[in-house]
């Protein structure tokens, strides 16, 4: 008798707990079915749309927001997680909705500092009696192993003066699986690229012009650099690889970043975070993204490469960076204050301190311009040779937004550069640094008289 009591009160236990068990699965569904709703009806809601208003005003409350500012590692290594083919920075600006990439060549040369190097000669012992200070960025990831971005990472953000919030490192498995996944990417390959090497088990054959690359032609396009024999090549080596890169980049990020690709295909993107890439960017980082995706200007992604000059030494080839020059161009990428272009107020120059520095190869160009400018209007108090790294253009630097612009009708090749740090060490409150291919305007006086009137 106490038996079947005691079967009763279990099977009323076990009829209650698969109750629970159905009504709690039956809520988380309903739960992530909603969360999901809101989450593709704020995507894909115009928000100039009325009738997309109140997701948009929901979601928005409940979506945690992200910084302004967000700078991500990303750096791709071949299958043998040896070579280290691609390194760049990725910058999101919040504020006016903006991408940068900034790409370090493979060749970089570095130093490795002391702690870093004993790790890696323990990883490797063979290259116990390697120079650190002669080798190239791409050993970075490549010998610290286990805390090769991690390593990388820390010496970036010395190198450049700035603060990495996330890596992300992948292999070409991985980027070969989302290109395929995302239905491969629309690109004009510059050139005809023949290479092959069993020893990698890497084959290069592409033709030139407008094709639809797979996952396995978009690798051969990043990878190549040169023809066998090294007979044939990109021009300038790694610089000309990497514009390449970048310029697939561009691509692959409008593609992989449409709205109706997102939609499409969550599997692939979940696959790929979960299964071939190595990244501190969790979960609860990428909620904070979701509704920047469609705010994303694709058609506007800023490319660079960081400063750099090639250099062969002792038959290898490098690409030498100035420490001053880089810090200087991370602050414009990274670090310099945004601003609305409507609400800049742009000021004339005539009442603000000059000076001139000649960084071309053009002796008295310094002088030259200081009596351009006087004649004009203007006060130039010093000029002088610039200790700063060679430009191409000129550079007139200005603390503030709307402060220099009206000096440069007397260049050919100029730019704005706002960066308080700068004047401040100049003393000046505008710099002008002559280009080594620019050319002043010598017919400027009656165009700067018609302005000031």
């Amino acid at each position: 008798m106490q038996n079947r009591n005691r079967r009763k009160r279990k099977k009323k236990k076990s009829l209650k707990r698969k109750f629970f068990k159905i009504v709690f699965s039956m809520l988380t569904l309903y739960f992530i079915g909603l969360v999901c709703f809101f989450v593709y009806a704020f995507i894909t809601s115009d928000p100039n749309n009325g009738g997309g208003s109140f997701v948009n005003k929901v979601t928005e409350k409940v979506l945690p927001k992200p910084p302004d500012r967000t700078l991500v590692l990303v750096a791709c290594t071949d299958e043998e997680e040896g070579r280290t083919d691609g390194i760049m920075l990725v910058d999101y600006n919040a504020i006016n909705n903006q991408v940068s990439v900034v790409s370090i060549p493979r060749d970089t040369k570095v130093s490795i500092p002391p702690d870093m190097w004993e790790v890696m000669v323990q990883n490797f012992p063979i290259i116990k009696n390697d120079n650190p200070d002669f080798k190239k960025i791409n050993a970075i990831p490549n010998y610290g192993q286990e805390q090769g971005m991690e390593f990388l990472e820390r010496y970036l953000e010395d190198l450049l003066d700035v603060e990495i919030d996330y890596y992300v490192h992948f292999n070409f498995e991985g980027f070969k699986y989302i290109v395929d996944s995302v239905g491969g990417i629309e690109f004009d390959v510059p050139r005809r690229m023949k290479y092959s090497d069993p020893t990698q088990d890497l084959y290069i054959d592409l033709q030139p012009g407008m094709q639809l690359l797979d996952g396995d032609k978009a690798e051969q396009l990043l990878r190549y650099r040169y023809d066998n024999g090294k007979k044939s090549g990109y021009a300038r080596g790694d610089l000309d690889r990497v514009e390449v890169q970048q310029a697939f980049v561009s691509e692959f990020i409008k593609k992989v970043t449409s709205v109706d690709t997102v939609i499409s295909n969550p599997k692939a993107y979940y696959t790929t975070l979960t299964q071939y890439v190595d990244t501190n960017f969790g979960i609860d980082d990428a909620v904070k993204y979701l509704g920047e995706i469609k705010k994303i200007d694709t058609n506007n992604i800023n490319t660079y490469t960081i400063p750099c000059t090639p250099q062969t030494i002792s038959g290898t080839s490098f690409v030498i960076l100035d420490d001053a020059q880089v810090k200087e161009f991370a602050y414009e990428v990274f670090k310099a204050p945004t601003v609305n272009p409507e609400d800049i107020v742009y000021v004339d120059s005539f009442d603000k301190s000059i000076q001139v520095l000649n960084g071309s190869y053009t002796s008295g160009l310094a002088g030259k311009t200081k009596d351009l400018l006087q004649d004009n209007g203007y006060i130039v108090g010093n000029i002088g040779d610039s200790l700063d790294a060679k430009s191409q253009e000129t550079k007139i630097y200005v603390a503030e937004h709307g402060q220099g612009n009206d000096l440069q009708k007397f260049f050919k090749n100029s730019k704005i550069v706002v960066n308080k740090l700068k004047t401040e060490e100049y003393g000046y409150d505008i710099t002008i640094v002559l280009g080594t291919e620019d050319e002043l305007i010598e017919t400027a006086s009656q165009d700067t008289e018609e302005t000031s009137s």
